[in-house]
């Protein structure tokens, strides 16, 4: 269900900030106190921008008990980060076999233009024929030259800031590790059985529990 407002990004920025501040479940009722406060919203809007954050994949939120509790996992947000670096990588591979098969092209061109503007200057094959033969390979350096440089922008350096980055979330996410055991055992404390946890687990860790173990996996 889409949210009936525009959200302001700031103040979406300033709710998951608070998510993740506070490393805690959150019940609606918490949230339509705090949220206010923290992210500057009118209470009435708090519903429009947990439903913005939740279909946008930014917050997790699941019925326990009579109601829903709200958090934000670290874990998750590192699997977004790691599609992204997917996608990247896999946009940034098609890309380069492109470049190289243009650049192939182009040199091909020029080297059989080279040849001949030699033959028209010695005199070889009909001038007629050869100035129309150079009319049309000039034509074709000019579309390989355009096709070429429809890939100019692209920044090689772009992929590897993203893994460097992929990188320091990976040295957060395991710092966040035990915060999230310990948002466990509060979620504990607060009633929540071992066999509701245990499912809870599964559903939000996914490949990332080990069911076998009990716990997380370690980070790759």
């Amino acid at each position: 269900m889409a949210p009936k407002i525009n959200c302001n990004p700031v103040k979406l920025t300033n709710v998951v900030a608070y998510f993740r501040r506070s490393r805690v479940a959150h019940t609606f009722k918490d949230l339509e106190k705090s949220l206010p406060s923290v992210a500057a919203i009118n209470g009435m809007q708090v519903k429009d921008y947990l439903q913005h954050l939740q279909d946008e994949n930014k917050i997790s939120v699941e019925k326990i008990g009579s109601g829903n509790w709200y958090w934000c996992f670290a874990s998750e947000e590192k699997k977004t980060r790691e599609r992204a670096l997917a996608e990247a990588t896999s946009a940034h591979d098609k890309a380069a076999s492109v470049v190289d098969d243009l650049k192939q092209k182009l040199a091909a061109v020029n080297a059989q233009h080279e040849d001949e503007a030699e033959m028209l200057d010695n005199g070889g094959d009909s001038r007629e024929e050869l100035v129309a033969s150079k009319a049309t390979l000039e034509e074709d350096v000019k579309k390989l030259q355009k096709a070429l440089a429809t890939y100019s922008d692209m920044d090689p350096t772009e992929l590897e800031r993203k893994k460097a980055e992929t990188k320091r979330f990976q040295q957060e996410a395991e710092q966040f590790t035990d915060e999230i055991y310990f948002m466990e055992g509060w979620l504990k404390d607060h009633g929540v059985d071992g066999e509701n946890l245990t499912n809870l687990r599964i559903q939000f860790y996914g490949e990332e529990f080990d069911q076998e173990e009990g716990m997380l996996k370690e980070l790759a």
